[in-house]
């Protein structure tokens, strides 16, 4: 049978893979004319080990490699020592900006970074040391295995270098640099509280003082008193302190890093502080929005809550205030729960605000809206919901702007608001904003206060041979005066700021032989009858300062300068029964 015929074999006709850009670049890398002929002459297939054995610095195991691997680490080193200066110079130009940020700031995430610089300015040349003896132990042991060298005895550990050690301090100042700024910039409280010290102060008394010719205390700044303490809130301040009365000292400081008081306020039913702050810019160290709404409790110094307030500005556009509720006149009147922080309506528009205040469920705001001038309006105070609206234009006849001229308003009992100015005066009921009286207004509107029932102003009385200055209670509904009581000097006058206050059924008034600048007399009144309970000469630290009535209450009677800067020696006065 024929044997088949054999095919001679055909050349192949298949290409290589094609190699990629990055195989091609390191080809280019390996043919450098800078590397030593050793190195260039080696077939790719020994490349790989070669670069091994210097990352590692252990020998390759071929021995027919070790003399390109002795010049590529010969070449190495040459080039780190060549150019030493990239790992000296940019160490030292971060330590020189390492401490010229310390000098300019010790704010936190500053001190963070500047950790970070000093971990890379101790491991940039202590890697470069490091890799310089690696590879001059590599050398040793490649020529040591082509010798006859005698076998070592055993094992024995290295200690590790200076240089090792360095790098691993420098990872650990690097790793603490990068933990604080993950502290610094983690959701966490931007504030410390010192305190409280010891138990909760006892008020100086039960009641009101009926003899306030001690004084009980001095501070060279504004305070809010709640009980037994008296409570620094310096707007601009970092930090808000609660003072012992009796004995003096501090109940605890709340202080915070990042922030600025704006405005505070005191509910002294609930000893709910409200505490309204601004941002700090770390850079320019000036306060910018949003705003932040705190409460704090007065008896132990913690915070209840805290919310954000979006706002335009770093300011208000009134006094904050807290009862009934927590209300904020921002951008948008901001209304929250006063014990949980929890928001319960805005009142978002283009008309400015005044200080807002509370009559049983009804929250009264004043408005100054283009158009329509000054409102009064009462809106329920759990949804926002408008009740009523008022205008008090017709109050100033034949004036300019009269329909943007000011009133004041109070609560009085019952479900009652009390509306005045200098020359009128009405009562509205505070859910409807139904008219319940109206009148002239009988007495003197500046310095008026009000209780429950009642209003006490400075008033002019008709005595034997003219006139007398005094005081005078009038009923709001009607106008009609029910007592007055004439000062007993002849030139005697009301002080010209804050004269007047009423607590625990007693009328409080500062009046003056020196034309209001000089606190001369302090009279206590029976507030049903007038009858003089007592008339004191109040023994004032700084009689010079026109002192006004800021609060009487738990057995102190709170005298203010408040025309004066803060701080100023004596500008808070608190007098007790003495």
């Amino acid at each position: 049978m024929p044997e088949p015929a054999v095919r001679p074999a055909q050349p192949s006709t298949s290409q290589p893979p094609p190699r990629g850009p990055l195989s091609r670049l390191r080809d280019r890398r390996w043919q450098n004319r800078r590397l030593p002929d050793p190195v260039r002459r080696l077939p790719a297939a020994g490349r790989p080990a070669v670069a091994r054995a210097l990352r590692s610095c252990v020998p390759p195991a071929d021995p027919s490699l070790d003399e390109a691997t002795l010049a590529l680490s010969a070449f190495t080193r040459g080039q780190i020592r060549r150019y030493g200066w990239i790992y000296l110079l940019p160490p030292v130009a971060l330590l020189i900006l390492s401490a010229a940020m310390l000098i300019a700031s010790h704010e936190e995430r500053r001190v963070a970074t500047v950790v970070v610089w000093i971990g890379v300015a101790i491991v940039t040349p202590a890697s470069a040391v490091r890799r310089l003896g690696r590879l001059e132990r590599l050398e040793a042991a490649i020529r040591a295995r082509g010798e006859d060298a005698p076998a070592a005895p055993g094992h024995r550990p290295r200690r590790p270098s200076a240089a090792t050690a360095a790098i691993v301090a420098g990872i650990l100042v690097i790793a603490s640099g990068l933990w604080l700024h993950w502290d610094a910039h983690r959701n966490r409280p931007d504030w410390t509280i010192d305190g409280p010290h010891g138990a909760f102060p006892a008020p100086i008394a039960a009641q009101a003082p009926l003899h306030p010719r001690k004084v009980l205390a001095t501070y060279p700044f504004d305070v809010l008193t709640y009980r037994g303490v008296a409570i620094e809130a310096t707007p601009r301040s970092a930090s808000v302190t609660a003072h012992r009365i009796r004995p003096a000292g501090t109940y605890w400081r709340f202080t915070r890093r990042d922030h600025r008081l704006v405005d505070a306020d005191l509910d002294p039913a609930t000893g709910r502080l409200l505490l309204i702050w601004a941002h700090l810019d770390p850079g320019t160290r000036t306060t910018e929005a949003p705003l932040q709404a705190m409460v704090i409790d007065v008896r132990t110094g913690e915070v209840r809550w805290n919310r954000t307030i979006p706002n335009r500005l770093d300011s208000l556009e009134g006094a904050a205030a807290i009862g009934r509720s927590a209300v904020i006149p921002a951008d948008a009147l901001t209304v929250l729960d006063p014990a949980t922080g929890r928001p319960r309506w805005r009142l978002r528009d283009r008309c400015g605000r005044a200080s807002p205040g509370t009559a049983a469920g009804t929250l009264i705001v004043e408005r100054l809206c283009p158009g329509s001038g000054l409102l009064v309006e009462g809106h329920d105070s759990a949804t926002g919901r408008r009740l009523w609206s008022k205008g008090f234009a017709s109050w100033w006849p034949g004036r300019s702007h009269a329909g943007e001229l000011p009133v004041s308003v109070d609560a009085l009992g019952r479900n009652r608001i009390v509306v005045w100015t200098l020359e009128h005066e009405a009562v509205y009921d505070a859910t409807t904003g139904a008219l319940i009286g109206e009148h002239r207004q009988p007495d003197h509107g500046d310095g008026k206060v009000f209780d429950a029932e009642t209003g006490y102003a400075p008033c002019s009385i008709r005595a034997s041979g003219g006139h007398r200055k005094g005081i005078c209670a009038t009923d709001p509904v009607s106008g009609r005066r029910l007592w007055s009581l004439p000062f007993p000097g002849a030139g005697e006058t009301t002080q010209l700021r804050s004269p007047m206050a009423v607590a625990d059924g007693r009328v409080y008034t500062l009046s003056s032989d020196h034309g209001g600048e000089i606190a001369d007399h302090v009279d206590v009144n029976d507030a049903r009858t007038g009858a003089l309970l007592a008339r004191i000469s109040p023994p004032l630290p700084g009689r010079a300062h026109l002192y006004g009535i800021d609060a009487v209450h738990d057995g102190a009677l709170v005298l203010t300068a408040d025309l004066l800067r803060t701080p100023t020696p004596n500008k808070t006065v608190l007098l007790g029964d003495g």
